[in-house]
């Protein structure tokens, strides 16, 4: 799991160094970091949904310890004590980290449940086949 939490997070905080993309790519990134990150998770059997929004709250979890605190603490740090300031950045890491959180859960229930119905669709061709073979004797 933790391979795919780095993953993710390496796609969010890449889409925000991407010049000129970089207005577009961050608003859709968690749900791409999702897709993408939920496939290094392996799955020990769990539900697409639940296994989706377990990935999705870590990866929350993971952006909000690893890029808002200190972007928050930052952001005081510099612009002074004023109690504006403080209460603007921490209600920034309580949006980002909730809008992470859900979009990632969104993105990988997406490929979990692809996941899940390209198995489904194998095992029914695979059915198919073995019926047609068993019909033809």
């Amino acid at each position: 799991m933790i391979t795919g939490l780095m993953v993710g997070l390496g796609i969010i905080v890449v889409s925000f160094l991407i010049p000129i993309a970089h207005f577009v790519l961050p608003i859709i990134s968690p749900f791409i970091a999702g897709y993408w990150g939920i496939s290094f998770a392996p799955n020990p059997g769990r539900h697409y949904a639940l296994h989706g929004l377990i990935y999705g709250s870590l990866l929350g979890l993971t952006v909000c310890l690893l890029v808002g605190v200190p972007v928050a603490f930052l952001v005081t740090a510099l612009w002074g004590d004023d109690s504006r300031v403080r209460v603007l950045a921490w209600l920034t890491v309580l949006v980002f980290t909730l809008y992470t959180g859900s979009m990632a859960t969104m993105g990988a229930m997406y490929a979990a449940l692809r996941e899940q119905d390209k198995a489904e669709q194998a095992a029914a061709a695979e059915t198919a086949a073995a019926e047609s073979a068993t019909g033809d004797n």
